[in-house]
Parts: structure tokens; sequence; C-alpha cells
């Protein structure tokens, strides 16, 4: 299963909010996730929390082109950071990252979407232009992340659109204190899944002590993300549920 989060532009937390809904994710579930970092502008994770970047994504890459198998060997890639999740660090620069995703990410993605554990590819702007369009072929959902300024917001519904070509359904999380309700943004972006946290200054470092299981799981920042992954995974079993299967759906609600 992939779950995908990407961004309108700039920097409203994709990679802290792909770690973030990875840790929280609902234990119900018994399920190991991986946080697979696909930006094509270059990847953080491997400076930013000492994980570096070898192996990571490049090995994941050339295995899954190599054998042409839906085998994956997660140990051999990534870091385990917690109980049952995963990270694998991406290239550092734009310009490798570009190259060794082109042509490469069909082969990933027909790799990991069978596998038995989520899979949250940070995805960066994830655009017309991007060449991971494969993994959002095979996305559950995606997850658009914006910050809360007007000229940011207005850039929602194409993007919605876009994404809605790919994923088999659309999200959008909104990062500070947009002038207007859930409602109104629900009607404005095209989307039942709209969800709104306020900015934190820390969530780098909260993210990073989320995921180890330290004191951030105290915040209000990983209380936003356990109801956020609850509501992502709740809306993933939904769309694989047949009309006739009994469902209660979850609407879509702000946090402050």
């Amino acid at each position: 299963m992939i779950v995908s989060l990407c961004s309108v532009r700039g920097s409203p937390g994709v990679t802290s909010w792909s770690l973030l809904l990875a840790a929280a994710w609902p234990s119900e579930y018994e399920v190991e996730r991986v946080v697979l970092e696909a930006d094509c502008d270059g990847g953080v994770l491997g400076a930013r929390y000492g994980f570096g970047v070898d192996p990571g994504a490049v090995s994941l890459i050339a295995a899954l082109r190599r054998a042409g198998s839906r085998a994956v060997d997660v140990s051999e890639h990534g870091r385990r950071v917690n109980d049952g999740l995963w990270v694998i660090p991406g290239p550092e620069t734009g310009e490798r990252a570009s190259r060794v995703w082109r042509g490469s990410a069909a082969a990933v993605a027909d790799g990991v979407v069978y596998d038995d554990r989520v899979w949250f590819v940070d995805a960066g702007r994830a655009d017309e232009a991007s060449p991971i369009e494969p993994l959002l072929d095979l996305s559950s959902i995606a997850v658009l992340l914006t910050r809360s300024a007007t000229e940011d917001l207005v850039q929602v519904p194409a993007r919605v659109e876009f994404l809605r070509q790919h994923a088999q359904s659309v999200g959008v999380l909104v990062v500070g204190k947009p002038q207007h309700t859930v409602e109104d943004l629900v009607g404005f972006f095209g989307t039942d899944l709209v969800w709104t946290v306020g900015a934190d200054e820390n969530l780098v470092r909260i993210a990073g002590e989320a995921i180890a299981g330290g004191r951030a799981r105290r915040s209000w920042v990983w209380r936003s993300a356990i109801s956020i992954a609850a509501d992502i995974a709740a809306s993933i079993v939904a769309k694989s549920l047949g009309p006739d299967d009994d469902v209660v759906e979850r609407s879509a609600g702000g946090i402050a």
C-alpha cells in the first residue's frame, strides 16, 4: 500500500509529516511502515537525522530493477528507527535524485505496492514534470500539504485535480491558520479529506523525537498526527470495501 505526500510549493513540512503519520499509523492494523524519500529536489533525511544515504533509495531502486520481482528486503536499504517503522533516505542533491528516479519509479512502484507494509512516499512537489508519477498512480491516497497563506491556497484546486488523475483518493493538509472554515476549504479544494494543523517552528525536531518514541509524543503535533493517520487509514479501508459492505464513514475535521 502506498500513501504519497507532496506539497504545493516551498517547504510546508512534507518530510516531517511523512515521518509523523507513519509513526502514528493506527496500531490496530499491526503493519510495518516505511518512509521512502523520493523528493526529486533532493532529500534531507540522511543529513537531518544522521541516517546517511547509503544504503537507501538508490540501492532499493537498483535492487528492484535488477531482481525484477516484487520482493522487497527493507533491511538491506532502510534504517529501523522504531518498532515497525523504517526509513529509506533519498539522494541529497536534486540532480542525482532526478537522475536515479527517472525511468526507475515504475519498478519501485510495482515492487512496493504489493508489499505487506504501508509505504509513505515523500514525493516533494510531485507535479506534472516529476519522474515519480508511477508511484502516484499506485497510491491509495495522495496527501497534498500547503501553507495557509491565500497565495498558496489558490493553487490547491488545480493540484488536487492533477493528483486525482493518479491516486485513488486525495486529501489536503493545511499548515497554519487559514481564514476559512474546514467546510469552506472542502468546497474550494474539491475533496472531502481536509485537515488543518498549526504551524510549529520545532516540527523537524518534534518529528525526529516522535519516531524514536520520545517525549514529543506528548505534543499537540503528535496528537494531530494520530488523528490524521486514523482518518487516512479509515478512508483507505472504506475505498477497499464494496458498495454492499457495512462501513461507517468518518468526516474530515480540523485540528487546532
